[in-house]
């Protein structure tokens, strides 16, 4: 009896101590960042494993910082934006990256805004659009259940009374799983040096997956096999709104977005996300440019009817210097892009343009503020400048266009 008894206490004090161990481990590489843990060069600075806990990691990250200016969006704001880019007004404070990448819809934005808003101290908002989010209905999705339940206030802008629950398992999976116990590891060897993906704590994210890539395939594979993702994307739209009528979708949420800056005193920049032109092919050729018009009119007039004034609203899809940049060949793995990595994300340098745009420190000719009032100047400004740059044959897409001739262009 005493036998047993003894190797059971041993068993447990083993266990204990194993537990233990894994939770020290895994508290101080903090892989996803939940804990905010100090970073240290050559152990834990940089976060490759927080790619696939985005959401986890940028919540726990946001409560932490308390920013002052907030982004929200999606993969192209998350790695095309820098949150500690010189063109940020110095008056905007600290700024930080909450833009989700993943399969989120557009209510997921309103998510994020409403989880940053009650962090207390958000005095700034600047919303992206990516306009293939109001095409069709989509069905209530706030970003996915423990997404929803680790916020801080819920729907109603109560305090979440789930929340509680939810940092618990986040933490109890955080420290003593051994999912956690190897991402730490992966962590840990992913510090030795090359291009490595790297969750910033201002929420801003390397591009070292774009960078790996161009280096083994070549920017025209990775323009390509982006095209033919939205090539299938735009003609699932197209069959999907063919013979519907009305307004355009989903704008409820932008106008929940509106109410909810108003109600706090924030200062919301609505933008629509730049493309490049390769995207916007695909689109028009699948007969969805007449709706994309609809999506910037009807944004224009519902800002102009709900914005009061604090609510501003930039198009960055048309087609201009950067939209149209051209593409290198097919088996070329050495020239690169300077404005995008493929058809639809860009890269910080055009991003840099962007903000200076936004918050006044460029005169590039990039993009273009709307309203109710220019909006259809606006759109038939997009139009020929397409007529002159696709039609005029001073811009050429890839191969899965490239053969078909420009649909709307005189013959």
């Amino acid at each position: 009896m005493d036998q047993a008894r003894r190797f059971i206490w041993v068993w447990v004090v083993t266990m204990l101590l194993l537990g233990a161990a894994v939770a020290v481990c895994n508290l101080l590489v903090d892989p996803y960042d939940v804990f905010g843990s100090p970073r240290i060069a050559g152990f834990n600075r940089l976060k490759p494993e927080a790619k696939n806990h985005s959401m986890l990691a940028k919540t726990y990250q946001i409560e932490r910082i308390r920013p002052e200016t907030v982004m929200i969006g999606s993969s192209r704001v998350h790695i095309g934006i820098d949150a500690d880019d010189p063109a940020w007004p110095a008056t905007m404070g600290i700024v930080y990256n909450y833009a989700i990448p993943g399969g989120y819809d557009a209510s997921a934005n309103l998510l994020t805004l409403r989880e940053a808003i009650a962090t207390g101290r958000v005095k700034n908002a600047v919303v992206f659009l990516d306009f293939q989010n109001f095409l069709v209905p989509a069905g209530p999705n706030d970003g996915g259940d423990e997404d929803t339940r680790r916020m801080l206030v819920g729907p109603s802008g109560a305090p979440n009374p789930d929340r509680a629950r939810q940092v618990a398992s986040d933490m109890f999976l955080a420290l003593f799983t051994m999912g956690a116990l190897v991402d730490s590891g992966a962590t840990i060897a992913a510090q030795g040096g090359g291009t490595v993906l790297d969750l910033r704590p201002n929420g801003s994210s390397t591009d070292a997956d774009f960078v790996n890539a161009a280096r083994s395939d070549g920017m025209y594979d990775i323009f390509a096999q982006k095209d033919e993702f939205e090539a299938a994307r735009a003609e699932q739209f197209a069959k999907a709104t063919r013979g519907r009528t009305g307004p355009t979708p989903n704008l409820d949420v932008v106008a929940g977005m509106i109410a909810l800056c108003r109600a706090h005193g924030v200062a919301l920049t609505l933008v629509i996300s730049p493309s490049h032109a390769d995207a916007l092919e695909l689109y028009w050729r699948n007969g969805l440019w007449d709706r994309i018009e609809q999506f910037k009119t009807d944004l224009a007039a519902l800002v102009s009817k709900d914005g009061g004034g604090a609510v501003t609203l930039w198009d960055f899809m048309g087609y201009d210097r950067e939209t149209t940049e051209p593409v290198p060949p097919a088996g070329d793995r050495r020239s690169g892009t300077h404005w995008f990595w493929e058809s639809t994300h860009f890269k910080k340098a055009y991003g840099h343009i962007l903000l200076g745009r936004l918050f006044g420190g460029s005169t590039e000719a990039v993009g273009a503020r709307l309203t109710a009032e220019n909006v259809t100047e606006r759109n038939s400004a997009v139009r020929l400048a397409r007529q002159a740059m696709i039609c005029g044959g001073t811009v050429r897409v890839l191969t899965s266009l490239a053969n078909a001739p420009p649909d709307g262009c005189a013959r």
